[in-house]
């Protein structure tokens, strides 16, 4: 549980030390931008905090890939 709240600390850190600049210059597409990441990198985090088992995205992104990478003349 420690884990957990180190993570919603570290992340609430990260939004005050960014999140005023980008309001103040009115950077509202950056700013919508930065929320998406983090939000997604946060659920991540938590997850992983929590002790919960994630999928690994290597093989997805092999399959991915390989047929383009293979046509570019790359593999």
């Amino acid at each position: 549980m420690l884990n957990v709240f180190l993570v919603i600390i570290a992340y609430i850190l990260i939004c005050l030390f960014e999140v005023p600049g980008l309001i103040r210059d009115k950077y509202w597409r950056d700013l919508a931008t930065f929320s998406v990441f983090l939000l997604s990198a946060l659920i991540l985090s938590l997850l992983m905090a929590a002790g919960i088992k994630l999928p690994l995205i290597d093989p997805i992104l092999y399959k991915a890939f390989t047929p383009l990478l293979t046509w570019l003349g790359f593999i």
